[in-house]
This record gives C-alpha cells, structure tokens and sequence, in this order.
C-alpha cells in the first residue's frame, strides 16, 4: 500500500492570501501597540513618532528574509552572537614559552625495503606509513 508523504514541510502554511500565522500574529501586536499609543498620545507628533520606529522594527521582522529564511528565525543566532566572547585566547597547555635547545639527531635510515616483496602499491604504501609511525612514535619517546 503506497501513502502520500508531505513534500514542503519547511514551507510554512498561509492562513490570509500570503500571510503566515507568524506574520499575522506580529501585524497583530504591532496593531495593538499602535491602539495604545493612540490611547495614551491621540493623533499628536509622539504618536507618530513611535509609531514610525515601530513599524521600523516590525515590518523588517515580519517580511525580510535572510539568506531565505525570515528574520523571526535568525534571531536566537544573533543574541548568541551578541552573547558569545569575541576574543580568541591562545594558551599553550604544557611546556611554556620557552622550550629548550635540543640538538636535532639525524633520524635513522628505514629499513630498505624489497620492491618483490609486495604485491600491490597499496601494501607498500601501508608498510611505508607503519613504519613513518613508529619512527615518529619512537622519536617522541626519546625528547620525553
């Protein structure tokens, strides 16, 4: 038996002819701060003037989008942005700053390696890496 899946689920659904209920509801509580500063100032310079930043924050958060999505959702990045240190602190865990002279031994050489001895590239490439690694292992033993 075949069931139909949902296609668009990120897409959000419209309840007016192109608004979403979030849309809707931030028209709505812009609307209501508008009824109260009517209110409080009636039609007089403050009112429009509160009215205008109003509608200067809230259009932007209802209809702009950012790299496609609306800006309502980009909002818990940017008060973690804001929130987060913006200096990036190296500290050296260890040692310290100064670190001692060592004289720098020539490494041994590797065994040479028989080119009949392997069958494929890779097996040679795997033994040559083995044996870089414990070279280097060893290496790290002996500065301890």
């Amino acid at each position: 038996m075949q069931y139909s899946l949902p296609q668009f689920v990120d897409v959000e659904d419209k309840i007016l002819a192109f608004l979403t209920i979030k849309q809707f509801l931030l028209l709505v509580l812009c609307g209501l701060l508008g009824l109260g500063y009517w209110a409080i100032f009636k039609l007089g310079v403050i009112f429009f003037i509160l009215m205008f930043f109003t509608l200067l924050f809230f259009l932007p958060i209802t209809f702009a989008k950012f790299n496609g999505r609306p800006l309502l959702s980009n909002f818990p990045n940017l008060i973690q942005f804001v929130r987060a240190p913006r200096y990036r602190i190296f500290m050296r865990i260890g040692g310290g700053a100064m670190l001692k002279k060592q004289e720098i031994q020539a490494p041994e050489t590797a065994p040479a390696v028989d080119a009949g001895q392997f069958n494929s590239r890779l097996k040679k490439l795997a033994y040559l890496l083995d044996e870089k690694t414990a070279e280097e292992e060893r290496l790290l033993r002996t500065r301890q």
